[in-house]
Order: structure tokens, then C-alpha cells, then sequence
């Protein structure tokens, strides 16, 4: 049997990322096209968040680099989306997600400082996000 244990920063991440997804459902229930523009400035928002967390972290210059590029390919992605559409949005938070991953304490690969909490919550919103816009193709 596999046990999984999860620590409480992943508890209330996880916690988060279901009510988020719960509310995702709901409002792309009731109006599918706001809620896609909607998604489009949660994908921007995210953008921005990368930076600021990279910004106001100690990181190394190429760590510093890394996640600007990501951010910038981030925050394109989701202008592209509105513009051609929704295949951005999933490469959008594809590229989020895998950022999300690599900064996940359970890994160690990244050194950019974020909320424990925050790894967690986007990396699943993220993911459930992409997967559910690739599967409307």
C-alpha cells in the first residue's frame, strides 16, 4: 500500500487548489466565455507572480533569468490566447505548472522563495487547467 504523507504547507495547498477548481467548474458552468477571459488574467496574474517571486528572492543570475524568461513566455502565452486562442492557454499553464514543480520544497531544484503553500495549489490548479482546455479540442 502507498501512504503519502504531505506536509501542511501541501495540506492547505491541495485544500486550496480543490476549492479553486471547485469554483473553476461553477463558473465555467454558468458562463463559459467570461470565465475563459477570466482564466486568461488568472494565466497573466501568474505571470507577473513568477517575477515577483524571483524578484524578491536571493537567486542566482541565471535563476534570476530563468524565471524572468518565464514569466515573459508565461505572460505571452496568455496574450496569444486571447488573440489566437485557446491552445495558449494550455501551454500557458503547462509552463507555470512545470515552474510550480520545480520550486515544490520536495524537489530542491530552484531557490526562488514562494509561500509554502503556493507550489502546491498551482501546480494542481495549473495542471487541471491545461488538462481541461486540452481536452475541449
Amino acid at each position: 500500500m502507498l501512504v503519502v504523507s504531505l506536509s501542511s504547507g501541501d495540506q492547505i495547498g491541495l485544500a486550496l487548489a480543490i476549492l479553486s477548481i471547485v469554483a473553476f467548474i461553477l463558473f465555467h458552468k454558468s458562463n463559459h466565455r467570461l470565465a475563459f477571459h477570466f482564466d486568461v488574467v488568472i494565466l497573466a496574474a501568474c505571470a507577473g507572480i513568477t517575477f515577483a517571486f524571483s524578484s524578491n528572492s536571493m537567486v542566482t543570475q541565471f535563476e534570476y533569468m530563468f524565471d524572468l524568461a518565464v514569466s515573459a513566455m508565461v505572460g505571452i502565452c496568455a496574450l496569444y490566447a486571447l488573440q489566437k486562442g485557446q491552445k495558449y492557454i494550455v501551454y500557458g499553464y503547462l509552463i507555470h505548472a512545470i515552474w510550480d514543480l520545480m520550486h515544490h520544497s520536495f524537489f530542491h531544484i530552484a531557490s526562488t522563495k514562494t509561500p509554502y503553500w503556493y507550489p502546491t495549489l498551482c501546480m494542481v490548479y495549473d495542471f487541471f487547467v491545461a488538462f481541461y482546455y486540452f481536452s475541449r479540442k
